[in-house]
């Protein structure tokens, strides 16, 4: 699979150099698989990645940070949307699906 600013996946988490490693091991788990659907990556990386209005969400460094993503399996692409910490990550109301995508875009 591709990833889509990755160079905005750098920016985003340059800020927090704990979480450097966790994403590097995402990035090449992403790159060497070319999964199907939500339920393969749940299978190879975390039961705990959600998928929400359209966006996959992954729990980075145990539970501390969120990476947000959106990931088209068949053109197996994946496209940055945002890093946030826990505490951001909680902010957002996920049962407002507008309040969702104005947040992350």
């Amino acid at each position: 699979m591709r990833l889509i600013s990755k160079k905005n996946l750098l920016l985003a988490i340059a800020p927090y150099p704990d979480a450097q490693n966790p994403i590097e091991s995402w990035y090449k788990l992403f790159q060497q698989n070319d999964w199907g659907s939500l339920e393969e990556v749940r299978k190879e990386y975390s039961k705990s990645v959600d998928e929400v209005y359209g966006y996959t969400i992954f729990n980075i460094k145990g539970n501390r940070y969120r990476l947000i993503v959106q990931i088209r399996y068949r053109a197996k692409i994946i496209f940055f949307k945002t890093f946030l910490t826990h505490a951001k990550y909680s902010e957002i109301n996920w049962n407002d699906e507008s309040k969702v995508r104005q947040k992350i875009g």
